[in-house]
């Protein structure tokens, strides 16, 4: 209960303050912006009003950029700013273990980051039905819910980073690192690799299936395997890119299956956080 305790007041705080009234804003901005651009992109291909799926898949990948960054911010200094304020030891005074503090921290920021996000995507929701006439409350709920798991996997990262380190600059250094890895250093790592093993730089048929599951293995692509488990869509995972076309060598990967982004995003939410809470456990205050 302590755990409990620690993350209401921590969700409290967040709703006083400016922040989650401007990360609110952006993202009712981003959901109702995304659903007129996938209305208009529909109208050029010929369709009078792309459905529900269709504005799900324009959606998703600017919402695997955006989650991650807003997460990021409210976790990074969770633990790291009480410390160096010196709060976290009068917190920890009280009948808290320094276990409730983290997991605390991680249920309040991942409350601030679901309520941001679902009422964004519900003046989303509210677009769409208006710019295309129908809505699938279903299709909508499973992609509000797996935003929202992805916000908080993203919390788990930066509030176990936060754990780990003494200061908000080094936590926001390896938070934002992270970002610049996934999003940019894992696919230059990935063609790197390809060039030591086959000689090419970009794939050619067959391709190994270590490079397509090496590609699927970062959160954001995660994320998408597993909407594209949910709604039967393949077009949302990165092995469909080469699966319809028979090019992977000896199939597709079991780690590059859609319904292996599950695991993945359990994988990057509770080992960062358990490493975080191994090395917060060890440390003098």
């Amino acid at each position: 209960m302590s755990a409990i305790a620690i993350a209401k007041k921590d969700f409290q705080d967040a709703v006083r303050s400016r922040g989650l009234i401007a990360l609110t804003v952006i993202f009712v901005l981003f959901t109702v912006a995304g659903a007129y651009i996938g209305t208009q992109v529909a109208g050029l291909l010929g369709d009078e009003a792309g459905d529900t799926l269709d504005l799900i898949i324009g959606l998703q990948t600017p919402a695997s950029f955006l989650v991650p960054i807003i997460a990021l911010l409210i976790g990074y200094g969770a633990v790291a700013g009480e410390r160096e304020s010196g709060s976290l030891k009068f917190l920890l005074g009280l009948p808290h273990t320094r276990q409730d503090v983290v997991l605390g921290k991680v249920l309040g920021r991942t409350g601030v980051v679901a309520v941001s996000i679902l009422i964004g995507f519900i003046a989303g929701m509210i677009a769409i039905f208006a710019f295309t006439g129908s809505f699938s409350p279903v299709e909508y709920a499973i992609f509000t819910l797996l935003t929202i798991a992805l916000g908080f996997v993203y919390v788990c990262i930066g509030v176990g980073l936060s754990a780990m380190t003494k200061s908000t600059t080094r936590a926001a250094v390896g938070a934002f690192g992270l970002l610049a890895l996934f999003w940019i250093l894992w696919s230059v790592l990935a063609q790197l690799l390809l060039y030591l093993t086959s000689g090419s730089v970009f794939p050619e048929p067959p391709i190994p299936g270590w490079y397509v599951a090496f590609l699927s293995l970062p959160p954001g692509p995660a994320y998408g395997s597993a909407l594209g488990a949910i709604l039967d869509e393949g077009g949302l995972a990165v092995a469909s890119t080469y699966e319809g076309q028979g090019l992977v060598e000896g199939g597709i990967p079991i780690v590059a299956e859609p319904w292996f982004g599950f695991v993945l995003l359990a994988a990057w939410a509770f080992v960062p956080l358990a490493l975080g809470l191994l090395r917060f456990d060890r440390v003098d205050l």
